[in-house]
């Protein structure tokens, strides 16, 4: 029997450094490959968190700790047509191994997406794994028809460990059809 976790939604000013450290401590457990990354920062590429997803429990001493985490990141997509949407990116869906299966990451994630549509971002864009793409799809998320590669800048595409790019529309408008350039929006 586990712990039930509360779950809140925080923007950046409410994340002080003590929860900071929690949080990037609990993403380098759960993305060891990529733990050069989350001692030093939250995101990846350079993303900052618009808002974050947290799950805590009670930990030794009056700590919290983190057993869930999503980040909501601003990123801009580009069409083959030019046209540019800034949309959500989610980042560092995670939940701890004791929490899994529990229907845990789903709420993260529908918390984060009802922010993102607060937000009025138009959609919402991830990269995952392919043994994840049918947790996704259950919960809504749709392959493209066509590619979509992230880019630092135009000459520089990122060499994403993941492979599969996934998008979720938050509103009516459709998602564009074509290849998709996701990139930084500033």
């Amino acid at each position: 029997m586990f712990e039930a976790a509360t779950i809140r939604t925080l923007d950046e000013s409410q994340i002080d450094a003590t929860l900071d450290r929690e949080i990037r401590r609990f993403l380098v457990e759960t993305f060891p490959n990529w733990a050069d990354v989350f001692r030093e920062r939250r995101a990846w590429h350079d993303a900052r968190p618009v808002r974050t997803v947290l799950a805590t429990v009670d930990g030794e001493e009056g700590e919290v700790r983190v057993v869930g985490h999503v980040a909501v990141v601003e990123r801009a997509i580009t069409t083959c047509w030019n046209w540019r949407y800034v949309v959500a990116g989610i980042q560092g869906v995670s939940v701890a191994p004791e929490y899994r299966k529990t229907g845990l990451s789903t709420r993260l994630l529908d918390l984060a997406l009802a922010e993102s549509t607060k937000l009025g971002y138009p959609f919402a864009i991830l990269f995952c794994r392919e043994p994840l793409v049918k947790f996704y799809e259950r919960n809504g998320w749709r392959l493209p028809n066509d590619s979509m590669v992230m880019w630092k800048d135009r000459a520089l595409p990122i060499h994403m460990q993941s492979n599969c790019p996934m998008y979720r529309e938050l509103g009516d408008e459709k998602f564009p059809e074509g290849p998709i350039d996701a990139h930084n929006p500033f």
